[in-house]
């Protein structure tokens, strides 16, 4: 009998083990990441808005961000950068600037990345026209080292973009842009690709990825697959910029031969809310995962596909994070990137603790479960629009801008403000060594006056308020999973000694 007693209490164990291998995804643990000071970046006293960063494997990170600079009775929108090498910030400079005529202010709204070659290229707005160029990273503080930029946009306003890269160094962009003139959707915009096979030297004609003029088409996302994939994910929806929205859900448009050509737009709503902040990414088995938010609610769902988009599987909340308010920023947006295990990381901004209070999270989808979410930072101000970037595979780089609440809805008299931090991750090395270009750079010419540069602001690390009281942090979600398995295995002890009592 003491033999078929062990073994029942063998399976006792195992079946309670694998109940918890399931229900570990609500506590959110497995890995560990541990996310540095933030740091801000921008001169308090200049308005920063709307950033992106790119970073190189030999630890060179740049970060841009929409501002503006202002020297005596001229104002300039500019494009601002900054650079850290050898753990040091340089002084924000634009890089580009447009002198502000009649008091019309237009924010750059830039996307950048490092390609093939090491160089550093960026996509941005002069005034609304959507322009590309590129500067050796070395040099890229320079505005004389930056090409002449090339226009991307058609003749009307552009606003969102992002830049991508495939493996074989092909140049991708998407961007909204305002052509729907339609009266039951005057001013709504489509999403537009073009693709560049020669480092943005010339462009394809621009094609029309969403096709769909009952909607306002915005903030695309390009995520380049592996094997000859292009997916590009939108929201949809009307009256983005007034009070009286109407969300509807996001759009997907997908390409099998590096964006030649595509197949047609897919639109991806839900039965428990209207979809919005869309946000896609392959994992390392090849799946695609989208994350997206309700506009009704604070809950974030995720979903899954094995098919290239095909089918989905039905949406399931994304445990542990609650999305901010909708109507508080309708302007915000989450961001995804994956590490040299594949892991997807996503970003984003969601609620802490007190109602109201938001702060900038972080998770991790390692093609099973979710871990986290990681608390990122946290203060009275307003987080919004992270961005991140993946280096030597393992190396985390976040950033994000804060809105002070005296001037939230005022940009003109805000005082907004951009960070910075970064987290490794346990995953493996993988160094990219850029590619000798064949063909010698021409020498750039200057093409926009810039302004003079900004007063020189030294970035500094910013110890961040401790958590509200009652918010979930990791070390109590693994102590609870200690109690949980401690009681468990009791509770099985227990019984099986009441069994062998029975027994004998």
């Amino acid at each position: 009998m003491n033999k078929y007693y062990y073994l029942m209490i063998v399976g006792l164990i195992i079946i309670f083990l694998n109940w918890i291998e399931k229900e570990s995804i609500v506590f959110g643990l497995g890995i560990d990441i541990k996310w540095e000071l933030p740091i801000r970046l921008s001169d308090p006293g200049q308005m920063a808005w709307f950033p992106d960063v790119a970073a190189s494997d030999d630890g060179i990170v740049v970060v841009v961000w929409a501002g503006g600079v202002q020297r005596g009775r001229e104002a300039f929108d500019a494009l601002i950068l900054t650079k850290r090498q050898r753990d040091s910030w340089s002084k924000p400079v634009d890089i580009q600037a447009a002198r502000i005529i009649e008091g019309m202010s237009f924010a750059t709204r830039n996307s950048i990345l490092i390609d093939r070659y090491g160089d550093l290229l960026a996509a941005f707005r002069v005034p609304t026209t959507l322009f590309f160029s590129r500067a050796p990273l070395a040099q890229a503080t320079s505005a004389q080292a930056w090409t002449a930029p090339h226009r991307i946009s058609g003749s009307n306003v552009a606003y969102y973009n992002e830049l991508a890269v495939d493996p074989y160094g092909r140049l991708h962009i998407v961007w909204s842009e305002i052509t729907i003139t339609e009266k039951s959707c005057e001013g709504c915009s489509e999403i537009y690709y073009r693709s560049s096979e020669n480092d943005g030297e010339t462009w394809a004609a621009p094609k029309d990825l969403s096709r769909s003029p009952s909607y306002d088409s915005l903030k695309p996302h390009i995520w380049v697959a592996h094997d000859g994939w292009l997916y590009v994910t939108w929201q949809e929806g009307r009256g983005l910029s007034g009070w009286e929205r109407k969300p509807f859900g996001i759009g997907l448009a997908r390409s099998l031969n590096w964006g030649r050509t595509w197949l047609k737009p897919v639109q991806i709503t839900a039965t428990v809310g209207s979809p919005q902040q869309g946000v896609l990414g392959e994992d390392g088995q090849g799946a695609l995962i989208l994350v997206w938010r309700t506009a009704e609610g604070e809950t974030v769902y995720f979903q899954r596909s094995t098919d290239h988009g095909e089918t989905w599987s039905s949406p399931m909340p994304l445990p542990g994070f609650r999305a901010r308010p909708w109507t508080q920023i309708p302007y915000d947006d989450y961001d995804m990137a994956a590490d040299s295990l594949g892991r997807l990381h996503f970003v984003g901004v969601g609620a802490v603790g007190a109602e109201g209070q938001v702060g900038v999270w972080h998770m991790v989808w390692d093609g099973t479960i979710w871990h986290g979410p990681f608390l990122v930072s946290a203060n009275r101000n307003f987080p919004e629009w992270p961005r991140l970037a993946v280096s030597e595979g393992r190396r985390l780089h976040l950033v994000w801008f804060e809105r002070d609440p005296e001037n939230m809805y005022n940009s003109d008299a805000g005082r907004y403000t951009v960070w910075y931090s970064t987290a490794l991750t346990d995953a493996p090395l993988v160094r990219r060594t850029p590619v000798p270009r064949p063909v010698p750079t021409p020498t750039p010419t200057r093409w926009i006056p810039s302004a003079p540069s900004p007063t020189p602001w030294v970035p500094q690390a910013t110890q961040p308020p401790a958590l509200p009281s009652g918010q979930p942090r990791p070390d109590a979600d693994a102590m609870r999973l200690i109690l949980w398995i401690s009681g468990g295995v009791g509770m099985i002890s227990l019984f099986g000694w009441w069994i062998r009592r029975r027994m004998d």
